[in-house]
C-alpha cells in the first residue's frame, strides 16, 4: 500500500512540475521588467558589427600584486587590434603613450594609431601613424 501511495505522489509531483508555464518577455533597448525583487534591464545589443574587447594586464607589479597598466585587445571576425602602452616609464610606472584602435564596421577594419616619433625628454609623442588592419 505504501508503494502505491509513493508512486502516485511522485506521478502527481511530476505532472504538476511539467505544467509550470514559462513566461516570455521581449524588451526594447533600455527597457526593463520587474517581478518581485528581480529586475531585468536590456542593455547594449550584441550585433555582428561590434568587436569583442578583452582586457589583460600589460604591466604587473609583483610587490603590490596589482596591475599597473591594462591593455585591450579588440577582435572582430579574424581581425585583431591591440591598445597597449607603447612608451612605458619604469621609474614612475607610468604610460606616456597608449596606442588606440578605432573600428569601422562598414569597411570591416580597424585603424590603429601608434606613435611614430617619440620625444623622450618631454615624454610626448611628436608624430603619430595610422595603420589600417583589415580589408
Amino acid at each position: 500500500m505504501k508503494k502505491h501511495v509513493l508512486i502516485i505522489l511522485i506521478a502527481v509531483v511530476t505532472f504538476l512540475a511539467g505544467n509550470v508555464a514559462a513566461k516570455e518577455i521581449n524588451l526594447d533597448m533600455g527597457g526593463s521588467y520587474s517581478q518581485g525583487n528581480l529586475t531585468v534591464t536590456c542593455g547594449q545589443s550584441l550585433t555582428d558589427d561590434t568587436p569583442l574587447a578583452l582586457k589583460d594586464c600589460q604591466y604587473w607589479d609583483n610587490f603590490n600584486k596589482k596591475c599597473l597598466f591594462e591593455m585591450t585587445t579588440y577582435t572582430y571576425k579574424n581581425l585583431e587590434c591591440v591598445e597597449k602602452c607603447q612608451h612605458w616609464e619604469k621609474f614612475s610606472s607610468t604610460c606616456h603613450y597608449k596606442t588606440s584602435c578605432s573600428f569601422h564596421p562598414t569597411q570591416e577594419s580597424f585603424v590603429q594609431t601608434t606613435c611614430d616619433k617619440y620625444d623622450d625628454f618631454k615624454n610626448t609623442c611628436v608624430k603619430t601613424r595610422d595603420i589600417r588592419i583589415g580589408q
